[in-house]
């Protein structure tokens, strides 16, 4: 790898992306099915993300695809965005294929515009989790890692989904804000990889891609 492109932090606006758990990129690209495929660099393809995330025409059919890193593979783009609505249905379906063939495939959308917050965990074929802030009747499994946890310390012993968003004490939208306390971000350093931390320490085994979507 070319020393003046090391991996750098992934930050936009409202940052949505695929976490698999495999260092073959190549196979992950076929079975997405993604095409015009071509390589990039870290600083074209992180400028990238940001300026799709921005835009309304066009905003579903550009990926990142990064190469393996510490045996993870990620995707990014709205196409992989567990809030758009349209997507919500396709992306469970996605990770649940994933993970059967990978073992582990995530989902997770961030917002710095304090946009809400979602995460999909799905193991073997199986999705244990789905949460996304914006749409708590949307979710699915228990909590669990981190986010249980977190929701302990907030005082919420059961699902945040169950909470009544009318209660005097309001615990349904100060958890949904989390006040930077439960993240995408927050949730996916525990169970893959956190992208606005990546950088030249980061393992990494390949070339940053570019692609459009089916």
């Amino acid at each position: 790898m070319d020393v003046a492109d090391e991996p750098m932090p992934v930050r936009a606006c409202w940052l949505s992306w695929l976490a698999v758990a495999t260092s073959d990129q190549a196979a992950l690209v076929r079975r997405l099915g993604l095409t015009e495929v071509r390589p990039s660099t870290w600083p074209e393809a992180v400028n990238l993300v940001d300026e799709v995330a921005h835009s309304r025409e066009g905003r579903f059919s550009t990926v990142v695809v990064t190469p393996a890193l510490n045996g993870w593979t990620l995707v990014f783009g709205a196409w992989l965005g567990l809030p758009y609505l349209a997507r919500m249905d396709p992306i469970t379906k996605l990770c649940e294929d994933l993970s059967a063939r990978y073992g582990k495939a995530q989902a997770y959308f961030h917002s710095e515009q304090n946009d809400g917050e979602a995460w999909l965990i799905a193991d073997h074929g199986t999705v244990l989790r789905r949460w996304i802030s914006e749409f708590p009747e949307a979710a699915m499994g228990e909590p669990f890692g981190i986010e249980r946890r977190l929701l302990d310390e907030f005082g919420i012993p059961g699902k945040p989904e169950d909470l009544d968003p009318d209660d005097d004490e309001d615990l349904a939208s100060e958890w949904a804000a989390t006040w930077g306390d439960c993240w995408a971000t927050t949730v996916a350093a525990e169970h893959s990889l956190d992208p606005t931390t990546i950088g030249p320490s980061t393992a990494s085994v390949g070339t940053i891609l570019v692609a459009s979507t089916p």
